[in-house]
């Protein structure tokens, strides 16, 4: 689908009404066809860049194209209206609250599950993140400060804190970072006295999680169209079994990467491989 005709169906979906709420704010839940209602299913829930939706980061990460083959319950959430109308949610001190509005929004991640929880069959240790930019930052936070609930993050074009102390040890959540290595928004390096790069963010994940060793080159992917594979993975080495840390750089690739099946089948499958 062309990129305009993509945002136009995208900003459409954006307006529907989601049907469930939680303090104060709509979520959609998503289910598989066919579901009956009683079997315990993962819960992905996808966390959207700042001014984006649920919704809208769906369209452009469709993993509720992979509902079918791989059953889920998907979760879309939105982030709180700043003063610019922008959705935002409160994760670092770099992204994304501009206006200070000081909104906890790890209390309504937490709030977000138990509610699903209480509406669905949630499976114990099946409890995803996948977040880009904005989202990608809320999820790392969350993985530091509420391990017990998330079973597995995938952050794409994120970071996390500039002060390391603001993470502090935790049961280990499996880290699987995607960049693409010309993102100018949230460059793959980082920022100066902002944010890490991606390789330190995954470091310091790496050592949280009791990994043994350092960043290894992995297998090249190919994830988003063309001929060649544009995607180096990379892992950190002597991980325990649940608590992987990979870094997949998309090269000549900004802040959006353009996402299909391909990735979304992928992080669904590397999420669960890991879940405790």
């Amino acid at each position: 689908m062309p990129r305009l005709t993509l945002l136009a169906t995208a900003l459409a979906l954006a307006g529907c009404a989601p049907d469930h709420a939680v303090l104060g704010r709509a979520y959609e839940v998503r289910l598989p066809k066919g579901f009956d209602g009683s079997t315990p299913l993962p819960l992905v829930i996808m966390v959207h860049g700042y001014g984006a939706t649920g919704q809208l980061q769906d369209q452009f990460f469709p993993v509720s194209g992979q509902l079918a083959a791989r059953p889920f319950l998907y979760a879309l959430p939105n982030g709180t209206p700043d003063a610019y109308g922008k959705r935002f949610w409160n994760a670092t001190e770099a992204c994304c609250d501009f206006g200070r509005v000081d909104v906890d929004d790890v209390a309504f991640f937490r709030a977000l599950v138990d509610d699903i929880a209480a509406r669905y069959p949630v499976r114990a240790g099946h409890v995803f993140l996948v977040g880009h930019s904005n989202g990608a930052f809320m999820s790392l936070r969350l993985a530091c400060e509420a391990g017990d609930v998330f079973s597995g993050v995938v952050a794409v074009a994120g970071s996390t804190f500039q002060d390391p102390t603001r993470c502090q040890p935790g049961q280990p959540v499996p880290i699987l970072l995607a960049h693409g290595d010309q993102d100018s928004s949230v460059p793959i390096e980082g920022r100066p006295d902002r944010f890490p790069g991606a390789r330190e963010t995954g470091a310091r994940f790496a050592r949280r999680n009791g990994c043994t060793g350092g960043w290894v080159d992995g297998e090249r992917l190919d994830l988003l169209g063309g001929a060649d594979a544009e995607t180096q993975g990379a892992v950190v080495e002597g991980c325990p079994p649940k608590g992987s840390v990979e870094l997949w750089t998309h090269e000549n690739v900004g802040h959006l990467p353009l996402y299909d099946a391909r990735w979304t089948a992928r992080i669904i499958d590397w999420l669960e491989a890991r879940a405790r």
